[in-house]
C-alpha cells in the first residue's frame, strides 16, 4: 500500500484515538476520555495500524507503550491538532468580530500620538470592526471600564486601578527633547545629572510623568526648579522648539511630532543613568473575558506601538 493511500484512509477519529492512547498509556483510560468503549477504541487503533502498515503500540499486560514508529509519529499528530484548534479559534474570532464595535478610551496624549496610526492599521486588517475612540484624564479611565462604558482603556500603569485587569502592552522610555541646535542634540546619550544646569520644561506636579522625572533627579537634588511647568506635552514641545529649554518626555509623543513635520526643530536624545521607562497597559473589566475585537487590538498594539 502506498503512503499516499494510507494517509488518505486516516480519519480524525483514528488520529484522536491514537493521541489519547499514547498520552494515557491505557486503552481503558483513553476510552473513558473519548467516551468510547475500550473495544471500539481498540478497533480504531488497529484499523489505523492496518492502514499505515506499521505497529504504533506494544501491548503489555499492564499498559500500552509506543513503538519507535509511534514515538516518531506522535509529535506530528499533536502538532496537526494544535494547528487545527488554532485555526478554528481564529475562524470563530473573525466571526465574532463581524460587524462588532470596539469602544476605546485613552489619555489625550496617547489618543493623539499613538492611536491614529494604530487604529488605521488595525482597521486595514479588520475592516468589519467599527472603532469608537474617547480621550479623557487618566484617573477617569478605570471607572469607564468598571461601568462597561468602554471595552478597553489604554493608559500608563496605575497602582490605584486595583479592581480592573491590566495587560501590559508597551514600555515607553523617557527621552530628552531639545532644540536641534542645542549642544546636547549632538550626543548619543545624556545622563540625567547633566540636565541639572539646563533650563527645564517639565509637567506640573500631580502628573505621573512629573513623578517619574522627580524620582530620577532625586539622587542629586531634592527640589527641581524648572524654568517652566506646563500641563500639556504640546506646550512643552512648543517651548522646546522655541529654544526656551529642554524637556523630558515620552518617546512616542516626541516621535509623533517629528513625523508630522519635516521641518521640526526638536531632537531627541536617550537619557541614561538611569534609563527610565513607564508601562502602558490595557485596562479591561475584571472577571470578564475581553471581546475578540479587544483581544485583536491588544495584540496589534503590542506588535506595532513602537512603529506608530
Amino acid at each position: 500500500m502506498s503512503s499516499k493511500l494510507a494517509t488518505s484512509n486516516l480519519s480524525l477519529r483514528q488520529l484522536r484515538a491514537f493521541v489519547a492512547v499514547a498520552q494515557e498509556s491505557s486503552m481503558t483510560r483513553a476510552a473513558a476520555r473519548l467516551h468510547l468503549t475500550p473495544s471500539a477504541l481498540s478497533m480504531l487503533v488497529r484499523a489505523m495500524e492496518d492502514d499505515l502498515g506499521v505497529r504504533l503500540f506494544e501491548r503489555t499486560t499492564r499498559r500500552l507503550v509506543l513503538t519507535p514508529a509511534g514515538q516518531q509519529f506522535l509529535p506530528t499528530v499533536e502538532r496537526v491538532f494544535a494547528e487545527l484548534e488554532q485555526g478554528l479559534n481564529d475562524l470563530q474570532a473573525v466571526q465574532h468580530m463581524k460587524d462588532s464595535v470596539l469602544r476605546l478610551v485613552a489619555t489625550p496624549l496617547l489618543a493623539s500620538a499613538l492611536f491614529p496610526q494604530l487604529i488605521a492599521s488595525f482597521r486595514l486588517l479588520h475592516p468589519q470592526v467599527r472603532v469608537e475612540l474617547l480621550d479623557g484624564p487618566v484617573d477617569s479611565l478605570p471607572a469607564l471600564v468598571r461601568q462597561a462604558q468602554v471595552d478597553m482603556a489604554v493608559c500608563t500603569a496605575n497602582d490605584d486601578a486595583f479592581d480592573v485587569h491590566a495587560t501590559p502592552l508597551y514600555a515607553d522610555t523617557l527621552m530628552l527633547a531639545c532644540h536641534s541646535a542645542h549642544p546636547l542634540a549632538m550626543q548619543r546619550e545624556v545622563a540625567w545629572q547633566d540636565l541639572l544646569s539646563e533650563p527645564l520644561i517639565l509637567m506640573r506636579h500631580g502628573s505621573g510623568l512629573r513623578t517619574l522625572v522627580d524620582q530620577a533627579f532625586a539622587r542629586w537634588s531634592r527640589r527641581i526648579q524648572p524654568a517652566y511647568e506646563v500641563s500639556q506635552v504640546a506646550t512643552a514641545l512648543g517651548l522646546v522648539a522655541a529654544g526656551e529649554g529642554v524637556s523630558v518626555l515620552p518617546s512616542y509623543a516626541i516621535s509623533r511630532v517629528q513625523s508630522l513635520s519635516s521641518t521640526t526643530t526638536i531632537s531627541t536624545v536617550a537619557l541614561v543613568s538611569p534609563t527610565v521607562s513607564r508601562q502602558i497597559v490595557a485596562l479591561t473589566k475584571s472577571g470578564v473575558d475581553a471581546s475578540p475585537a479587544a483581544q485583536a487590538f491588544m495584540a496589534h498594539f503590542k506588535m506595532h506601538a513602537g512603529k506608530a
